[in-house]
């Protein structure tokens, strides 16, 4: 018995003694290893109350059941887009019983269906698509945080037609439908997308695309004069330096049509010594800042004074369009 009670007694020592005799550095290696462990554990997800404003996108199950649903309620589509705007996922379905691309088309918002321009009796002769090498036929972009999709028509061939649809407060509406060219651009270069249309493209020589800056009131586009001027006011100094840098025919061309949109050609005359050496011309050569020289100077262009006090609103519904 005294045998068992002296080993005992050294079990208990040699214990104490592995535990530096305080027991501090086993709950040392234990604190280590816990906190390695949070370190390696993902926080946990915020609760989706705690940011109202932020949209999660549907888990890919969620979405794949969704537009099974859309496509057995509309059967026999022959393109779809799928898009993601504004953390929200959008899909365009398009049917075709006419020569171009679409005759009809749907739009749905993470599974939900938005606007059916059949059911909302747009009337249109039919669609191109807006980009055959990737495959999309409608454009989409944020503007004024408002999901914004932009449908290419045939309606105005040879020239651009087009329907502008925007969400706004959560309905998906047209705001332009028009035989005008569309498109979004930061003309203040302040990260802002403002409109612009115009009702062709313009060609060469010295015919100018009258593009217009136009901003929404009351779910139409009204011009406006004053920021479509400044727009070309800031245009001209680009314009200028885009010529002096790469001196091309083209280059030379968009400078003086911002002139002529300007209505200020005569200054214009009155820069070709500088366009002719930026050029490496000489007046007389025969090259082109020769022959716009010779066309200003005996009028041999379309003059467009005061096209800008002749701006009207677009049209955001299909009356005048229809067929």
């Amino acid at each position: 018995m005294r045998i068992v009670s002296v080993l005992i007694i050294l079990l208990v020592l040699a214990g104490c003694s592995s535990n530096g005799g305080t027991g501090d550095t086993g709950n040392g290696d234990s604190n280590k290893t816990a906190a390695a462990a949070e370190v390696a554990s993902p926080s946990p997800s915020p609760s989706p109350l705690a940011s109202p404003a932020v949209t999660s996108l549907p888990s890919p199950e969620g979405s794949a059941a969704a537009s099974s649903r859309i496509e057995d309620q509309y059967t026999g589509f022959v393109h779809k887009d799928s898009i993601a705007l504004n953390s929200d996922n959008y899909e365009i379905y398009y049917w075709n019983n006419g020569e171009f691309n679409y005759t009809q088309f749907v739009v749905a918002k993470n599974g939900e269906i938005l606007f059916d321009s059949k059911k909302k009796g747009l009337v249109f002769e039919g669609g191109y698509s807006f980009d055959e090498a990737k495959n999309v036929w409608a454009e989409a972009l944020l503007q004024n945080d408002r999901p914004t999709l932009l449908f290419s028509l045939a309606d105005n061939r040879p020239e651009s037609a087009f329907i502008v649809l925007e969400e706004i407060s959560g309905v998906l509406q047209v705001t332009v439908h028009d035989n005008v060219l569309v498109k979004y651009e930061d003309a203040g270069q302040n990260g802002k997308l403002v409109l612009l249309a115009s009702p062709y493209s313009g060609q060469m020589p010295l015919g100018p695309a009258l593009f217009a800056v136009y901003e929404l009131k009351n779910n139409q586009y009204v011009p406006d004069i004053s920021r479509t001027r400044q727009y070309y006011e800031d245009q001209l100094p680009l314009k200028e330096q885009n010529y002096k840098t790469d001196p091309t025919e083209n280059t030379f061309e968009a400078l003086l049509d911002v002139y002529l949109l300007l209505d200020r050609l005569d200054e214009a005359e009155a820069k070709f010594p500088e366009f002719y050496k930026w050029a490496g011309q000489k007046a007389g050569d025969g090259g082109f800042v020769d022959t716009y020289s010779q066309l200003i100077q005996k009028g041999s262009y379309e003059p467009v004074n005061g096209w800008m006090d002749k701006l009207k609103p677009l049209e955001h519904s299909n009356t005048r369009l229809a067929k």
